[in-house]
């Protein structure tokens, strides 16, 4: 096959791919300047949304696009069509026709004309029965191969002839899911593919490493006829090849019924603000995700919670490579975060280190800087044992210090020349440390190292390493100082943040663990916090 500009299909699907940043939940006044820019750029296609049983979450309409929402809609001269993932229809149970049926009616009775079938390689075999009921309800059917990346040249052939004996599948799609293709995979496929299908191919590019455009060019000029793309690249991870650049691109190469033009207003105003909220694109996370063979949703989950730090997201990367990470799932996101190289249990113990003391530990929440001349007072009159959870702290002199604390990467990354230089002990899981740092640079600093290990509910505090629910430094300095026989902990500079932020939750979470871990001592702030522990003030005459 060769490129033929006559034949092709630009399939826009920007409502249901970008629906993976916002639940598919549209402003109506988006969707109408949505649909009328695709018109009047000459898209061929426009793939709405998803088709879908309900869901046990809210979930926008274009989740579900039914019959009902598309007939309240301008529709664009294009043709409609929508995706329905085989893993639902095959999950249904029962006949394959009436799992069809429960969402599809027959197509003259509907706006939709065409549906994709959105498969994984392993899924195929079971597709032919809705495949063919499809048909019979009108539909024209497109199949597409989920993550063809991970799959061989005879594979993929083998699925091809397959789709083609069913004679009841117009266009074979192959989606680049993890975004790791490059062009000569692009022409891999495609040969293979080519070689038991003779119907036409279609191209799901994503752009974790800035390839989509190319890839789909490289497709199209290998006979690929219909290309994906979404307004301003929305799409699940990275996101796609932006429809706006593919349809310039598309006539530069003699496809002159495409005007790209036409979607700048939607690409610079309504799009672009969502972006600005959502964050898609690509960026070197994403590159690191699909060179690792992971998939993109773990990134894309990550960059939205306001837990992760960019350290923490690459260290999960790292560790979803042994993990099966080319397919999501929250529960393996949960062991990718917690796992590291700490077992738990370091060379120090704890034992008899603060017996009967008060420990008052620093953090770096604007209350301590605030109140940090009555802080250096109380240090000075009470005495406490004070743990330091910032290197680069000004609210007191190393010379208070009993020890720092760190035992995020992110920090330890951040503050690793400081840390090298310390002058006072450093509580950290010396494997961590050791990773990040180097474990020469720390040769003339006091490491002790006390264990860590991350399990999910967990807080168990032993003389030489805890098990905490995050790996939060606060968490780690309170498991110590608890293991060390502290009387009280004091706690200065944790304000806490508003009710529903996931930073929020995650400490309240931690502090709930703590007092069900049957070995505590008394937590009080003595600066203003919203956390639920016991407050007092550091300018009260006695604490």
């Amino acid at each position: 096959m060769a490129f033929d500009p006559t034949r092709l299909q630009v399939l826009d699907c920007t409502l249901r791919d970008g629906g993976y940043y916002n639940a598919w939940d549209f402003r109506p006044s988006l969707v109408e300047r949505y649909l009328a820019a695709v018109d009047a750029a000459g898209v061929d296609v426009v793939e709405i949304g998803f088709r879908s049983y309900p869901q046990p979450k809210f979930l926008g309409p274009f989740a579900y696009s039914t019959d009902e929402l598309l007939s309240g809609l301008k529709l664009p001269k294009a043709t409609i069509g929508v995706m329905a993932n085989a893993s639902d229809l095959l999950s249904r149970g029962g006949p394959a026709p009436e799992a069809v049926d429960a969402l599809f009616r027959p197509a003259d009775l509907s706006p939709v004309s065409l549906v994709r079938l959105a498969a994984h390689l392993h899924e195929v075999s079971g597709c032919q029965p809705i495949v063919e009921r499809l048909r019979e309800l009108g539909y024209r059917v497109g199949l597409n191969l989920m993550q063809v990346s991970r799959s061989s040249g005879e594979q993929l052939t083998q699925l091809a002839a397959t789709c083609e004996a069913w004679g009841s599948v117009e266009v074979l799609y192959f989606a680049d899911s993890l975004g790791n293709m490059t062009a000569a995979d692009i022409a891999a496929c495609i040969t293979a593919l080519s070689a038991g299908w003779s119907g036409p191919l279609g191209i799901h590019a994503h752009d974790n490493r800035a390839r989509a455009l190319t890839n789909t060019l490289a497709a199209a000029e290998l006979g690929a006829t219909w290309l994906d793309a979404t307004v301003l690249g929305m799409g699940r991870g990275a996101g796609n090849v932006r429809t706006d650049f593919l349809l310039f691109e598309l006539a530069q190469m003699g496809c002159d019924r495409y005007r790209p033009e036409a979607l700048l207003p939607v690409v610079l105003e309504d799009f672009g603000r969502l972006q600005e909220q959502y964050g898609w694109g690509t960026n070197l996370l994403y590159l690191m995700s699909a060179a690792y063979d992971i998939h993109p949703t773990y990134v894309q989950q990550m960059i939205g919670d306001g837990r992760y730090e960019t350290a923490d997201i690459v260290a999960a990367l790292k560790n979803l490579r042994t993990l099966e990470g080319h397919s999501f799932s929250t529960e393996r996101l949960g062991q990718a975060v917690a796992a590291s190289g700490d077992e738990g249990t370091g060379t120090w113990s704890a034992d008899g280190w603060l017996t009967g003391r008060d420990v008052l530990v620093i953090g770096a929440g604007p209350s301590a800087e605030l109140h940090r001349e009555e802080l250096n007072r109380f240090i000075a009159r009470e005495r406490p044992a004070v743990l330091c959870l910032n290197t680069t702290s000004t609210v007191v002199s190393d010379e208070m210090v009993s020890a720092f604390v760190a035992c995020n990467p992110s920090r330890i990354m951040l503050e690793s020349s400081r840390l090298a230089g310390l002058r006072r002990p450093l509580l950290a899981p010396r494997p961590t440390i050791d990773a990040l740092v180097g474990g020469e640079r720390l040769d003339s600093v006091e490491v002790l190292d006390y264990g860590l290990r991350v399990e999910a509910g967990r807080f168990d505090i032993g003389s030489s390493g805890c098990v905490l629910p995050a790996r939060l430094a606060v968490a780690y300095a309170i498991a110590a100082a608890t293991a060390g026989g502290a009387r009280r902990i004091l706690l200065a500079g944790f304000d806490g943040y508003r009710a529903g932020d996931p930073r929020q939750e995650e400490m309240v979470e931690v502090l709930r663990a703590y007092e069900e871990s049957g070995r505590v001592v008394p937590l009080i702030a003595i600066t203003p916090s919203t956390y639920p522990v016991q407050q007092s003030s550091v300018y009260a005459p006695t604490i």
